[in-house]
C-alpha cells in the first residue's frame, strides 16, 4: 500500500475495532496486511501524536482521540460513510458540535423543548448573534436523493418552525435575552464529502465543509430556509434604593 491508502486502512480499522473496547496491539497487527515495519511506524506516529494510548500491549482510544482519528481518516481519503459507521451516534454529534465551537459558536447539545402539546429536540443548537443554527445530525453519506432523507428534512423544517414560533418563551434558556432580533436556520449535518445539497431550501452540509459554510451563509440566506425573528425588548426593573431606617434616623439625629 502507498502512504495514503495505508493510513486510510489503519485509521478505519482502528476506529472499527476500538469502539468502546480495548484492543490488543497484536490483534490490530494481524488484522492488517502490511509489513511489521509499516505497522510499527504508524503505531509510533499515532502514539506520539496523542491519537492513541498503549498500555500493557493494549490500545485504547478516548472520545477526543476517536474524533481526531475520524477526522484524520477522512482527510486521508477514507470513505466518510465507512467512517460514519465506525462512530457512535453521540461521537458524530460531538464532532459536529466541536466544529461549531471552533468557529465561534456557543453550542447547546440535544436542546429539548415542549410546544404545541409535543416534545421536540434539536440535535445541535449553535448560537452566535444573530444566528440560531438548528442542526440535525445524520449518518447518511449519499445525499438527499432518497425518500427517507427527504422525510427527515421535512420533519426538521417543521421542528425549526415550531421552535421559532415559541422563541420568546425559550430565549432565557438559550441565553439570548439581550437580543432584539434573531435568525433561525435549519440544516442537516453529515459526514458525507459530497457538495452541499439543498432540499426545501434546507442545506445538507458535510462536517468537513461546515467551516466554509459558516463563513458564507450570511450571504446565502435568500436561498436558504430561515426564520427572521423580532424579539420583544427585555424590560429591566429600575429598583430605587431606599435609605435604611437606621441610617436615616441617625442622620436626623445628627441634624438636630
Amino acid at each position: 500500500m502507498k502512504g495514503g491508502a495505508l493510513e486510510r486502512a489503519f485509521t478505519t480499522r482502528l476506529l472499527a475495532l476500538t469502539n468502546g473496547e480495548q484492543l490488543e496491539v497484536d490483534a490490530l497487527r494481524d488484522s492488517m496486511r502490511i509489513t511489521s515495519e509499516a505497522f510499527d511506524s504508524l503505531m509510533q506516529s499515532f502514539s506520539d501524536g496523542g491519537l492513541l494510548s498503549i498500555q500493557n500491549g493494549s490500545i485504547s482510544l478516548g472520545l477526543e482521540q476517536r474524533l481526531d482519528v475520524a477526522m484524520r481518516a477522512i482527510e486521508a481519503g477514507a470513505d466518510p460513510e465507512v467512517v460514519s459507521r465506525c462512530l457512535g451516534w453521540l461521537e458524530f454529534e460531538e464532532l459536529s458540535a466541536r466544529v461549531f465551537e471552533a468557529n465561534g459558536f456557543r453550542v447547546m447539545r440535544r436542546f429539548r423543548f415542549t410546544a404545541e402539546g409535543r416534545r421536540w429536540e434539536l440535535d445541535i443548537l449553535a448560537v452566535c448573534a444573530p444566528y440560531l443554527v438548528c442542526s440535525e445530525c445524520k449518518h447518511w453519506g449519499k445525499g438527499m436523493g432518497n425518500q427517507t432523507a427527504r422525510g427527515i428534512i421535512e420533519m426538521h423544517l417543521e421542528k425549526v418552525e415550531v421552535f421559532s414560533k415559541h422563541i420568546e418563551e425559550l430565549r432565557e434558556r438559550i441565553g439570548i435575552c439581550g437580543w432584539s432580533r434573531a435568525v433561525a436556520i435549519p440544516m442537516a449535518l453529515t459526514l458525507s464529502a459530497t457538495p452541499m445539497e439543498i432540499y426545501r431550501r434546507v442545506p445538507s452540509v458535510s462536517v468537513l465543509s461546515l467551516p466554509s459554510f459558516i463563513n458564507e451563509f450570511g450571504g446565502q440566506l435568500e436561498r436558504l430556509a430561515n426564520f427572521k425573528l423580532e424579539l420583544t425588548p427585555v424590560k429591566t426593573e429600575n429598583k430605587q434604593t431606599k435609605p435604611k431606617k437606621g441610617v436615616s434616623g441617625s442622620r436626623r439625629a445628627h441634624r438636630r
